[in-house]
C-alpha cells in the first residue's frame, strides 16, 4: 500500500544529494556475496488474488496522464528504456501511469496469477502454492545455483522480478533494499467498506549490513514500517545454513511482516487488520533486477549479477535504469467522486493515487527506518506475538497508507535511553 501524502519530490531529491557515503572500496557494479547470502524469503498470502507483477509488462497496459489529461497515445507504451521521457511534464510529479483496462473488471495483468512462486522439487517448506501451478520443471536462475553451492532449495522462483538496490554508506554499511512490484492493490474493509484500492503496489524490505554482517531487517508496512535486529527475525534454512529471513506479504495489501497471522493497525478493536500466513514461499534472489545504487551522484548502475539469459522481450541484455529515474506515479491518480468506481467517507476514499518508484523510498537512510532522520525510530529485538500493534505512526491517514514511502514517521525513538545511541546501525 501507499502513502496519500506526498513531500515534493524537489524536498527528496535534496535529500538524496544532501547525503554523502563512503568512498567507494568496490567497484560501482558490484554487489557482495553476502548480500544475496542473506537475501529475504517472502511467504506470500495463499488466499492472494493480486500477485508479483512484472514491471516490464505493467507498463504495457498503462499509459501516461497529467493529472486527469492523457499525454501519449494509448497506441505508444513506454518501457524500462524510455520512462523518465515523462520528467519533461512538470518534472514528472503529476504523472500518473493510468490503466487502459477498467480494472474493476480484473484483467489478467492485474492479478499476475502466472507469477505465482513455483515450488521446489525438495520443498523444505511446504509452501502453499494452489493446486495446478505448481511446476516440478524449477528453473535456475544464474543469479544463484543454491544446489550447486550445496544450499537446500528453501523458496520458489517467480517470473516477475524483484527489484535489488545496494547503497553504501558511512561505517562499512551496506543496506540492500528488496523492492516487490504488485500491479494492484487491494485496500481492507473496515464496516464492510473497503478503502485504499490503487493501482501499481511497491513494497520492500532492507537487510542492513556493517563489514559484511547483517545486523538488521526492516520491512514496509502502510504510512510506516517495522524495524528488527537481524538475531530477531525468523529464519530459513537448515542448521547453520538458517540464516535468510523471512518476511510476510500481506494479502490484497502485500504491507509486509516479521511474523504470519492477524495483524490490527491504527485504529482499535482491530478494525483495520492486515492478515498474513505461509502461503507461497517467493525467493526473490532466483529472478531479480540487480543495481548499485550512489546517493552522491545519484547513479543507479546494473551490477554484474543481473542476469543476462532472459529473453529480449523481457529484460535486454544489459538491464534499464531509466525507468528508475521516472518522477511520476505508478499507477492512476485516484478517480474523481463523479467517476461511478469512486466514493468517499469520513475523508477516505475508495481509490487512492498510485505509488512512487523506489527512488522515493528514502534509499539514503541513516536510521534503518524508513521516515525521516528527525522522525523516530524503533528497533525490536523480538517479534511480536501475533495480534500485537507494533510501534506506531506519524503523519499519516487511517486507510490506503503506504510503506512510507515519502518518508512519513515511524514508531517510537530509537537511540534514545540506555544501551541505545543514534548511529548508523539502527537509528
Amino acid at each position: 500500500m501507499r502513502c496519500d501524502k506526498p513531500r515534493s519530490n524537489r524536498h527528496l531529491d535534496e535529500d538524496i544529494q544532501s547525503f554523502v557515503p563512503k568512498d567507494e572500496e568496490r567497484p560501482a557494479n558490484e554487489i557482495p556475496s553476502y548480500v544475496l547470502d542473506y537475501a529475504p524469503l517472502v511467504h506470500l498470502y495463499s488466499g492472494e488474488k493480486f500477485w508479483p507483477c512484472d514491471i516490464a509488462e505493467h507498463l504495457e497496459h498503462v499509459t501516461p496522464y497529467l493529472n486527469y489529461t492523457q499525454i501519449r497515445a494509448t497506441s505508444e507504451h513506454l518501457n524500462l528504456t524510455n520512462l523518465d521521457e515523462l520528467n519533461q511534464y512538470n518534472n514528472g510529479r503529476f504523472v500518473y501511469l493510468t490503466s487502459d483496462d477498467n480494472v474493476e473488471a480484473r484483467p489478467d495483468w492485474l492479478g499476475g496469477e502466472k507469477n505465482i512462486p513455483d515450488t521446489p522439487d525438495d520443498d523444505a517448506t511446504g509452501g502453499g502454492v494452489p493446486e495446478g501451478r505448481r511446476n516440478s520443471a524449477r528453473q535456475q536462475h544464474p543469479l544463484s545455483s543454491p544446489k550447486e553451492e550445496g544450499h537446500p532449495i528453501l523458496g520458489g522462483r517467480s517470473s516477475a522480478p524483484a527489484v535489488l538496490i545496494t547503497v553504501d554508506k558511512p561505517d562499512n554499511i551496506t543496506d540492500a533494499f528488496w523492492f516487490f512490484f504488485y500491479s494492484y492493490n487491494l485496500g481492507n474493509l473496515v464496516f464492510n467498506i473497503r478503502f485504499g484500492n490503487h493501482i501499481g503496489d511497491w513494497e520492500h524490505t532492507l537487510v542492513r549490513f556493517r563489514n559484511g554482517q547483517p545486523t538488521h531487517v526492516f520491512v514496509s508496512e502502510h504510512y510506516f514500517g517495522q524495524a528488527y535486529t537481524y538475531d530477531a527475525v525468523e529464519k530459513a534454512g537448515e542448521g547453520e545454513e538458517a540464516r535468510r529471513p523471512v518476511v510476510y506479504s500481506a494479502v490484497g495489501t502485500h504491507a509486509m511482516y516479521a511474523t504470519p497471522g492477524h495483524h490490527p493497525y491504527v485504529l482499535p478493536l482491530g478494525l483495520l487488520h492486515d492478515e498474513t500466513d505461509k502461503g507461497p514461499l517467493w525467493d526473490p534472489v532466483l529472478n531479480a533486477l540487480t543495481y548499485t545504487y550512489n546517493p552522491r551522484t545519484d547513479i543507479l548502475t546494473p551490477s554484474t549479477q543481473t542476469p543476462t539469459n532472459q529473453p529480449p522481450h523481457t529484460q535486454p541484455p544489459q538491464p534499464p535504469t531509466q525507468w528508475f529515474n521516472f518522477r511520476g506515479h505508478w499507477g492512476d491518480r485516484h478517480y474523481p467522486l463523479r467517476d461511478s468506481r469512486q466514493y468517499e467517507f469520513a475523508g477516505q476514499y475508495h481509490y487512492v493515487d498510485g505509488p512512487l518508484g523506489p527512488r522515493f523510498k528514502n534509499l539514503k537512510r541513516r536510521k534503518v527506518c524508513q521516515g525521516r532522520e528527525r522522525d523516530p525510530c524503533v528497533v525490536h529485538d523480538w517479534l511480536p506475538p501475533v495480534g500485537a500493534i507494533v510501534g506506531g505512526v506519524e503523519g499519516g491517514g487511517l486507510i490506503g497508507g503506504g510503506d512510507g514511502e515519502e518518508g512519513e514517521g515511524v514508531g517510537e525513538v530509537e537511540g534514545e535511553g540506555e544501551g541505545k545511541r543514534a548511529d548508523w546501525m539502527g537509528g
